[in-house]
């Protein structure tokens, strides 16, 4: 059947429940922001068209397990349909009646269009059986849905016996954020306006009702009409595909059963750990691409003519394209390829994978131990900026970091001892790759850790963590103590300096910071190394300013060269990391001012560890710039064992751009 409906004829003796194979609430505050604006614009003798709602008739052995619904399936002749397409338009609308009907409760509003909240309720939200006290929720999740007891309790605000937290996920999230949005639109409009709404929502949207009949499969057919509204994505395509060929085994029904119990409690824990950080969301399709190539590494081994199974240049895409479409298909089930035993093992790895994958990403929110934390989230800001930091040679190695991380998580099998080795040995290894000149370091032989090819062995257990660690060690060591790459390194900066070409820089800036307030008495973070990666919330600062029209700039270093001047500013001890809008007030300032400025206390007095260290100093010449250089040297010696040169003076003024200091120095 074909036709347009209002929600009022839509929710005449019917129940509609959301599948198990779909998706929860997915609209964001825009999504919903559009709704409102069609209704808020819509007048009051038009209709507004919504969209289609698809809906497929549940099946008896399906309804019967409704332990709640049954009776008024049975004794009210409810029909119970599931929805297939719509959903995302339709939980909107009951969002928004059931949050209308809040208002009329707050307000004491005893009508709306002659409409008792009572009857508000009994036709959308819920009916009840009187004599047990038994309510039927009349829109709803299935109930092994993570969303089901959000949506009764946060939502519909009914109890639930057994409710659990854990359930929040980042679609129940979003439940709650479309009925914040219209309690903040409904709450101070009087009694016509929101009856004006209460009409529009339920007598003027109207939907495109398209029934499913047997000879339609309803998985496919999911799979295509969530195209037409936000796209699902592909570990959401990837769950209805598992749950549809759970079917086709030639299994007894105990057995496809039990595989798509699996299929939904796998998926609760996965969508339950991707959004359990209100601050940092994790991408569904980060974790399955990454998930996909440790689980399929031996698709990416190179061949005798250099060529993969999988060109891993089509990165984001190359996971749906085998498991859509070549893994998990009717066709290798026909031929015997695919086995209901291969499905229950992938399963089981994406189950243990997504605890570690929430744990690397997150680290804060896991029960790792504080030093573990910190390092996991060091080499997160590695993986994160590695187009920043990494140059391109080494850039298609860094693709598989996340990989590499996760498959050396599973392989320390929980011996968090080991694990805080491996990621100390890591993050020195990749700051030395980043820290020496890359030409250099490309151009010595020495042969850098393949990920990709230690992820495919510590899956054949044909290396071990230990042997990871002492690997990565071993190059690092290689890298340091290379004569010719040290050299290249200390005249490479010497020439370019150091903030432009700061691929390192920031990450050591931060580094010292931190440093420093570990010593200090208070330990309070004052400058948090993700801030950086939020444009427009870090950047460096020269003390000596790029541009210093400020007199006593001029006159401290007129009798420099234009290049020594330069050389000065863009010098390692003349660099400090500060917000951009410090920045620009600071600019150029003199020394003393930039210290403490009493005005609109924006100085170094009021700053980050680092900015208060300079106020120790009582002028900025060409002979402090280099003693905080030597400074920030010792502390790259001490934290990641980096020796500049041959240890000695020279070397490292030549390193920092100020061998011209020291004849000054003579001259005086």
């Amino acid at each position: 059947m074909d036709t347009l409906s209002s929600l009022a004829k839509i929710f005449v003796e019917k129940i509609y429940r959301i599948p198990d194979y779909q998706r929860g609430y997915a609209w964001t505050l825009k999504e919903v922001e559009d709704f409102w604006d069609d209704l808020c614009r819509l007048e009051t003798d038009k209709n507004h068209y919504v969209g289609v709602l698809t809906l497929e008739p549940a099946k008896k052995e399906e309804y019967e397990k409704w332990i709640d619904d049954v009776w008024i399936i049975k004794s009210k002749r409810y029909q119970p349909l599931h929805i297939v397409d719509g959903q995302q338009r339709i939980t909107t609308a009951i969002i928004l009646i059931v949050t209308i009907a809040k208002i009329m409760k707050e307000k004491n509003i005893k009508y709306l269009n002659y409409t008792t909240r009572e009857e508000i309720y009994k036709k959308y939200i819920y009916e009840v059986k009187e004599e047990m006290k038994n309510k039927t929720y009349i829109f709803s999740y299935e109930c092994d849905n993570p969303s089901y007891e959000y949506l009764i309790t946060n939502i519909y605000e009914e109890n639930l016996i057994g409710t659990a937290k854990e359930n929040e996920t980042v679609y129940t999230k979003n439940l709650l954020k479309a009925k914040q949005f219209f309690y903040n639109k409904l709450k101070n409009l009087k009694k016509e306006e929101l009856e004006e709404i209460y009409t529009k929502i339920t007598q003027h949207f109207l939907f495109n009702i398209y029934t499913i009949t047997d000879d339609i499969d309803v998985y496919v057919t999911f799979e295509t009409m969530n195209n037409r509204g936000k796209l699902l994505s592909n570990l959401e395509l990837l769950k209805n595909r598992l749950i549809y060929i759970s079917t086709l085994f030639n299994v007894d029904n105990k057995e496809k059963n039990r595989l798509r119990r699996d299929v939904n409690k796998c998926w609760k824990k996965i969508y339950y750990i991707l959004g359990r950080s209100t601050e940092n969301i994790l991408l569904d399709d980060e974790f399955l691409v990454t998930h996909f190539m440790l689980y399929f590494t031996n698709l990416f081994e190179e061949k005798e003519n250099g060529d993969s199974n999988i060109d891993y240049y089509r990165f984001g895409h190359i996971e749906s394209d085998y498991l859509l479409n070549k893994y998990f298909v009717v066709s290798k089930i026909s031929n015997g390829d695919l086995v209901i035993k291969d499905c229950f093992n992938y399963i089981e790895s994406l189950s243990t994978c997504i605890t570690f994958w929430g744990d690397i990403k997150n680290p804060y929110t896991s029960s790792y131990n504080d030093d573990i934390k910190e390092y996991i989230d060091k080499i997160n800001f590695f993986s994160m900026k590695r187009k920043r930091f990494f140059r391109y040679i080494f850039f298609n190695n860094m693709r598989y970091l996340n990989v590499f991380l996760l498959s050396c998580f599973l392989a320390c099998n929980n011996n968090n001892k080991l694990l805080l080795k491996f990621l100390k040995a890591l993050e020195r290894y990749l700051f030395v790759l980043d820290f020496f000149e890359s030409d250099a370091v490309d151009e010595s032989n020495i042969r850098l850790v393949d990920f990709k090819e230690n992820i495919l062995k510590i899956n054949e257990k044909r290396i071990t963590i230990e042997n990871i660690i002492e690997l990565m060690n071993k190059i690092s060591e290689q890298i340091i103590s290379n004569t010719d790459i040290n050299k290249q390194t200390i005249k490479f900066y010497n020439k370019y300096g150091f903030y432009d070409n700061n691929k390192w820089i920031v990450y050591f800036l931060l580094e010292y910071e931190y440093s420093l307030m570990k010593k200090s008495k208070t330990k309070i973070l004052k400058l948090n190394r993700w801030d950086y990666t939020k444009k427009g919330v870090m950047s460096i600062e020269h003390i000596y300013p790029r541009n210093s029209h400020h007199k006593e700039w001029i006159d401290k270093f007129k009798s420099l060269t234009l290049e020594q001047r330069n050389k000065l500013r863009n010098s390692l001890g003349n660099l400090v990391l500060v917000s951009p809008e410090r920045n620009s007030k600071l600019g150029n300032l003199p020394f003393s001012q930039k210290k403490c400025n009493k005005d609109n206390t924006i100085g170094y007095k009021y700053g980050t560890y680092a900015e208060i260290e300079l106020t120790d100093y009582e002028d900025w010449n060409m002979q402090t710039i280099e003693e905080r250089g030597l400074k920030l040297i010792a502390f790259l010696s001490e934290r990641w064992g980096i020796k500049i040169g041959n240890g000695k003076k020279d070397d490292k003024r030549k390193f920092l751009g100020l061998d011209f200091v020291k004849n000054r120095e003579v001259q005086g």
